[in-house]
Parts: structure tokens; C-alpha cells; sequence
């Protein structure tokens, strides 16, 4: 069964093509702002209106004649096409979302295989709140991805070669020796903890030369740091497919192979004893500024492994596209890996890369090196996984985001987390009361009972679902999922109070059909809620 929407826009498109109009003409089907304008409205009568030279009425009038659809009726108002969705469709798909556990998924991805890579800070210290963010949105990413019918790889690059990691493990040394870390070293209490562990366990690493000892330090501080954060975005329902480190990339020679392929195109060029990369090319005018690859000492900078990645994913590993998570401090660096794609010869519109403002909270200050932060683990000890999945979801991902601690602890309405899952356990009480004053319910449902505005108005929600994820998947902005949940959840709410003001309304009433059709629409939306809530990675609780 098709979304309403699609059954629309299909219906419309070919009223639009009678008209001998544009066939790639935005046919403008939103949701409406008020129920007054019908369910969807269009306004593509007015884009119609030079090309065809006549007035906006006159088409819509003559698009609407033209449609005749499953899903919804129609009306021309003023130029205006008013959609409203037919009770009796509704009624059917109740019954087909209430039976299906993975109603609105779909295999619009066609299989394609993605990476997507998230949350790859440096390895040097525990993820702060800010990290958490990145993750939790890169994750349900993922999961809208999957739900869309794509072969999803959530990946965490472990940088394991640069300059902070050997930064890092310098100062575990240090530690090690009884010494301060060097200047703008880590200070943080686990490097000294690292570092006892360095001793009990790396026998001799005391009497090695800094030289000798530092390859090996480095790998042992480091994989007990990604050891630790697998533990902390476990607790966020993170779970990544692949641990994949920075030294593979270069015992594979992908790094090398790249900066050759770009040498020969001769896109590098020696300056000063460095190896520079000239990023111009055309349609990425951005990245016009040169980049150094390999250091007049002869090592690589970070850019360097970057390229080698992009062709371990692309090439090596066969992703057909990859989906970056960055903070919005990176900005800068996406018209370069943008032109870097370009230039080794694949298509840079199969790199996407999704920017990810900052957390506020009102307490600590977040700094590695120093050791003053408030960490995901401080805050998941405080609110739990389910209230800070949520919150970090309900901003999009270029917007500034303040962690509101008292409401995410609050158990009432003004903590949108809190009412989402009482809406889910409220519905599944509909359940087992159902039971109890009705023992021998029918077991088909008469539908046509579903006629209240309040029950069409859960209908209604549940039929938006389906295009809710593919818009959120397609358009990879997973705060569209909180939203949608929430609205789903005043209707929820809005029916439960209808029965509060009369009986008669209520989910349960004596009438056994009744509360026989009512009961499947009940689980039509608890399903609905409970898929939602687990795109985000959020638990749908039966009891509160």
C-alpha cells in the first residue's frame, strides 16, 4: 500500500501531464498548516499558470476535474488544490499498520551499500556531551538508511598516526616516568590510570628509550581508549560495525596510492621541501586553497590518510556512497575532501557530509587536553540513554543545541521523551482493559466504525509515517522522527481526552464492535510509535 502522498503526487503528476505542462514541474504537495485547507495542498496551479497563460483557478479547476484518487478527495479553491484523505482508505491502512512490525520501511535504497562514518574524534580522552550528539544523529542516520532499504556500515576511524595521538602518548609516558605531560599534553586523571596499566602490563616499558617504547605505548594507550569509548556509546544504543584504524590505511598503501594517482594527474607539486595539494577544479571553487600532504620532515599530515580512506571506501571496500558526520568546525575541510574525490576520480556527490553544531550545557567546560569536561557518561548517569537520544534528535543538525537537564528529568508533559513513551504505554493499557471488559472480541474489526474526528485524526498521523522516513532518510535530517513523534503522540492524547469528556468516546466502551474497531487503531498507532521511537533509537516502554 502506497503513502498518501505518493498516491497523490503520482495521481497529480498525471493531471499535470494532460495538460501538456512540464512533466519536472514541482508539483508544490505539502502538508496542509490548517485543517481548513484539507489534509495536502498544492499550488502548482499557480507555477502553471505563465507557462499555460491562464489564470490559476481556471487550472486548478481543470486539475481537479482531471483527478480521481484512491486516497484522497480533492477541491480547487482559489488557485489552491485542497487534498483531504478519504475516511475509507484510512480505515484500511489502520489495519494494514497495526499487522505489519515493520510498517514504513521500504526498499527505496535498492540495496545500495553505505558507510556511514560518525563520531571518529580523536581517541585521546573520554567522548564529552558534544560527541554524543555526532554519534547519536550519525547512528539514526544509519538506521533511516537500513529502515529505506540500503545496505548500511556504521564505521568509527580510529586516527591512531597524527600528531595529537603521539601527543597523547607522550603524555602517558610521562606519567609512566613519574613526569608532567609536555606542553599541551593530556592531563586528564586517565592518562594516569593509563599508564599504571601500561606498567602492569607491558612488562619493561619502563626501561625502553621514549623512541623505542613509543609505537608500542601509543597502541596500548590507545586501543584501551576505544575499548572505552565502545563501552560509553553502548550505553547511547550506538553500536558500530567496524573499529577501522588509521596505520590499516598505510600497511594497505592506500594513502600512497592516492598521493601517487594525484602526482600523476598533477594535481601535487614540491614547495619548500613539502608535498602540496592543489585542490582547483571546477564546480568545487571553494577548495581553491593549497593543502600541504607529506611535511618537509618527510611525515604525512592528516590529509594525507584522508585520501588513502576515501579510496579504501570507495575502491577497496566498494561503498557506493559514504555519509560523513562532522562537527560544524570542518566546514572548511568539505570542499576539499569534495575536491580530493574529484580529482582521484570519483564522484563527489557519493560523499555526503551532514555538519553537526554544538551542545550547550550549563555546567563544566570541555577540554581534553585539560581534563575539564562533562562527558556522555556524566550525562547518560544523570537523565539515561532514552532522554538524551531524544534530545539530541529534536534540533537539526546546523542548529545550536542546549541540553535542558530539567526537563530531560522531569516526569510530565514538558518532557517530550517522557510523553512520547506514556502515549506508547498508555495504548498498550488499551490492551489488556479491552481484554478484561470484553473476553470474546471479534476477531476482524469493522473499520467503517472509525468515523470520529479525533480517531481520523490518529489515522491520519499513522498515514504520514511511511513519508516521514523516507523524507528523513533522503534528506538525512533524523530530527523529522521526534517531530513526527510527537505528533502522533497528541493524538494519541487528544483521543484518550475525548473519552474523558464523554464515555462514549472513550477507547473501551460497552459497545464490543466499538471497541473492537478501537482497539485495532490503538494498535495500529502503538506499533507505529513504537517503530518510530526505535528509528531513534529510543525504547517504547508498556508500563510508566
Amino acid at each position: 500500500m502506497r503513502s498518501a502522498r505518493a498516491g497523490i503526487e503520482a495521481g497529480l503528476s498525471g493531471a499535470v501531464s494532460a495538460l501538456k505542462a512540464d512533466e519536472n514541474v514541482d508539483l508544490e504537495l505539502r502538508p496542509s498548516r490548517e485543517a481548513r485547507f484539507g489534509d495536502y495542498q498544492s499550488s502548482v496551479a499557480l507555477k502553471l499558470a505563465r507557462p499555460l497563460r491562464r489564470a490559476p483557478a481556471q487550472i486548478a479547476a481543470d486539475l481537479a476535474a482531471r483527478l480521481d484518487l484512491e486516497e484522497a478527495t480533492v477541491e480547487a479553491v482559489s488557485g489552491y488544490l485542497n487534498f483531504r484523505l478519504r475516511p475509507r482508505w484510512l480505515q484500511e491502512l489502520v489495519k494494514l499498520a497495526a499487522a505489519d512490525s515493520r510498517y514504513g520501511s521500504s526498499d527505496v535504497g535498492c540495496g545500495q551499500r553505505v558507510q556511514v562514518e560518525i563520531g571518529s574524534v580523536n581517541p585521546t580522552g573520554p567522548l564529552h556531551i558534544g560527541h554524543g550528539r555526532s554519534m547519536i544523529l550519525g547512528d539514526t542516520i544509519g538506521r533511516l538508511l537500513a529502515f529505506t532499504g540500503h545496505q548500511v556500515s556504521r564505521e568509527y576511524y580510529v586516527n591512531d598516526q597524527n600528531k595529537q595521538t603521539r601527543l597523547f602518548a607522550a603524555s602517558v609516558s610521562a606519567r609512566l616516568h613519574g613526569q608532567e605531560p609536555p606542553p599541551g599534553g593530556y592531563t586528564g586523571g586517565y592518562v594516569a590510570e593509563l599508564a599504571e596499566q601500561a606498567k602492569a602490563e607491558l612488562p619493561g616499558i619502563e626501561a625502553m628509550s621514549e623512541s623505542e617504547a613509543e609505537p608500542g605505548l601509543r597502541h596500548f594507550a590507545i586501543q584501551r581508549m576505544v575499548e572505552w569509548l565502545d563501552r560509553s556509546v553502548s550505553r547511547i544504543n550506538v553500536h558500530y560495525d567496524e573499529w577501522y584504524w588509521e596505520s590499516e590505511l598505510w600497511r594497505r598503501g592506500l594513502p600512497q596510492a592516492a598521493i601517487e594517482r594525484l602526482r600523476a594527474a598533477g594535481h601535487l607539486s614540491e614547495r619548500e621541501g613539502a608535498i602540496w595539494f592543489s585542490p582547483a577544479v571546477p564546480g568545487w571553487e571553494e577548495a581553491d586553497e593549497d593543502r600541504v600532504v607529506i611535511r618537509t620532515n618527510g611525515e604525512p599530515t592528516y590529509f594525507a590518510s584522508d585520501l588513502g580512506y576515501l579510496l579504501s571506501r570507495f575502491e577497496d571496500r566498494g561503498f557506493q556512497r559514504v555519509v560523513e558526520v562532522w562537527g560544524a568546525d570542518h566546514h572548511g575541510y568539505v570542499p576539499r575532501m569534495k575536491a580530493a574525490t574529484a580529482l582521484l576520480g570519483l564522484d563527489p556527490q557519493n560523499l555526503q557530509v551532514v555538519l553537526v553544531q554544538m551542545v550547550n550545557l550549563k555546567e563544566g567546560k570541555m577540554s581534553k587536553r585539560q581534563g575539564r569536561f562533562v562527558t556522555l557518561d556524566e550525562l547518560m548517569d544523570r537523565v539515561g540513554s532514552d532522554a538524551v537520544r531524544y534530545f539530541y534528535l529534536l534540533r537539526s543538525a546546523d542548529a545550536m543545541l542546549e541540553f535542558d537537564l530539567e526537563a530531560a528529568l522531569s516526569q510530565g508533559n514538558e518532557n517530550p521523551v517522557y510523553y512520547a513513551q506514556y502515549a506508547h504505554a498508555r495504548l498498550f493499557n488499551v490492551e489488556r482493559t479491552a481484554q478484561k471488559t470484553h473476553p470474546n472480541l471479534p476477531a476482524e474489526p469493522d473499520l467503517a466504525l472509525l468515523d470520529k474526528p479525533w480517531e481520523l485524526a490518529v489515522a491520519k498521523e499513522i498515514a504520514r509515517w511511511p513519508e516521514t522516513v523516507e523524507t528523513a532518510a533522503t534528506a538525512l535530517e533524523p530530527h523529522r522522527l521526534p517531530h513526527y513523534v510527537q505528533r502522533l503522540a497528541d493524538s494519541v492524547h487528544g483521543f484518550y481526552q475525548a473519552g474523558n469528556e464523554l464515555p462514549d468516546n472513550r477507547m473501551v466502551v460497552p459497545d464490543a464492535d466499538l471497541t473492537r474497531a478501537r482497539l485495532e487503531l490503538c494498535r495500529a498507532a502503538r506499533n507505529t510509535l513504537r517503530i518510530a521511537l526505535e528509528q531513534m533509537g529510543v525504547s517504547a516502554p508498556e508500563h510508566m
